[in-house]
């Protein structure tokens, strides 16, 4: 964000394949490409950040198969941002509204029910294409300044600009905000979310990062970023999704008044020590004791012959399957929601991905809960699995069976 130079190494994780690249049967016996893995700090902003981009076409335009409508918590989530952004700022009918990295248009939906005019912009083929099927106008592209100014020109500027868990993947972070900044209308608002980098160090969310998530966001080096392109971090508030994420409001100078919530996120981060050299390297030697407790767990289980798979195959699953090890040597299977993934492999780990209902009409003992962000929702969705015995395992931030 800073354009600074001095990184200090956080955590090495090793070599990773691109964490949603699901594995096609005929694409098995091929070698699967990785890449470094590498969470480091700036010692000038204090953004943490990797250090080792992946081509955005890999990431985006190849087998890119995920879903922000999967889950129930996530689409009444987004549901709930917009009704929310809309009687916040008072936005009347008709103003439009664009989201970036827009999916399958989950959260335009919402904006379009309360009467507004939205646009999506999305570079992944596959999701982007079902928003469009879903009556959602979405643009197949990364969003760059030049996208933005052909927007403008052809539909004006927005009331409303938002950015759901993409800000942080962004490769040419300065050409969007400038982007954004060229279509906001005077009064207009950018909100941003993403997972909150406090966070992920106290709850040892290590499983966060991967390829896609180049930046892991926090307020300080924030207001500092948004500063340098003439606009302002005006209010910051927390959200329970996604294990701590944090709601970022930005508009034109002036615009909007600020709120006290900036500065307190700011001391709270130093007093965390989320920029202390000492307080990352804790964090680093936390992760290895976890990956210890975890694998120890699981072969505790499989010595006492319990069968064990794993139910859900989120990104984040996949870093910790990958980090850890944990392959068929400990999971029989993995088991999934989205049709898109049923039927494909775990990168890197190879597991096959079976559809939720095996749990039921196979019965292994443990389940381990991958997407633990949403763990409630999904011991819900699989209540018979646990009355007939089955236990799930959470992994982080320690492992725990229930």
């Amino acid at each position: 964000m800073c354009r600074g130079s001095r990184l200090a190494l956080v955590f090495d994780l090793g070599h990773h394949p691109h964490s949603d690249d699901f594995v096609e049967p005929e694409r098995l016996k091929r070698e699967m490409h990785v890449f470094p893995l590498r969470l480091v700090s700036c010692k000038d902003c204090g953004l943490l950040q990797i250090d080792y981009l992946v081509n955005p076409d890999i990431l985006y335009k190849t087998n890119y198969v995920y879903e922000s409508s999967v889950t129930a918590t996530g689409r009444a989530h987004y549901a709930d941002m917009a009704r929310h952004s809309v009687e916040r700022f008072r936005i009347q009918k008709n103003n439009l509204v664009i989201d970036i990295g827009s999916n399958v248009g989950v959260l335009l939906q919402g904006f379009k029910d309360a009467g507004m005019r939205v646009l999506g912009i999305d570079p992944a083929d596959i999701p982007a294409k079902k928003a469009i099927a879903e009556g959602i106008p979405t643009i197949i592209d990364y969003f760059t300044k030049a996208v933005a100014e052909d927007i403008v020109a052809k539909h004006g500027t927005a009331r409303i600009i938002t950015g759901t868990n993409v800000f942080a993947h962004l490769h040419d972070i300065d050409s969007a905000v400038e982007g954004m900044k060229h279509i906001l209308a005077s009064d207009g608002v950018i909100v941003i979310e993403a997972p909150y980098a406090l966070p992920l160090i106290e709850h040892l969310e290590y499983d966060t990062i991967y390829h896609q998530h180049v930046g892991y966001l926090s307020v300080k080096p924030m207001q500092a970023y948004f500063k340098r392109f003439g606009l302002e971090l005006f209010d910051v508030m927390p959200q329970d999704i996604h294990g701590g994420t944090v709601r970022y409001y930005v508009g034109h100078v002036g615009a909007h008044p600020i709120i006290s919530s900036v500065d307190e996120y700011i001391k709270k981060e130093e007093a965390f020590g989320l920029y202390d050299t000492e307080r990352l390297k804790r964090f680093a030697d936390e992760v290895k004791a976890q990956r210890i407790a975890l694998i120890g767990m699981l072969q505790d289980l499989k010595r006492s012959g319990k069968r064990i798979v794993a139910i859900s195959t989120p990104a984040k699953g996949n870093t910790l399957l990958n980090y850890c090890n944990i392959d068929g040597a400990y999971l029989e299977y993995a088991t999934e929601k989205s049709a898109l993934k049923v039927g494909k492999y775990t990168p890197g780990t190879l597991l096959k991905i079976e559809p939720d209902a095996k749990l039921l009409s196979d019965q292994p003992d443990y389940a381990l809960i991958l997407a633990w962000n949403f763990a409630k929702e999904i011991m819900a969705n699989n209540e018979e699995y646990k009355k007939r015995g089955g236990k799930f395992i959470i992994p982080i931030p320690k492992p725990r069976i229930i």
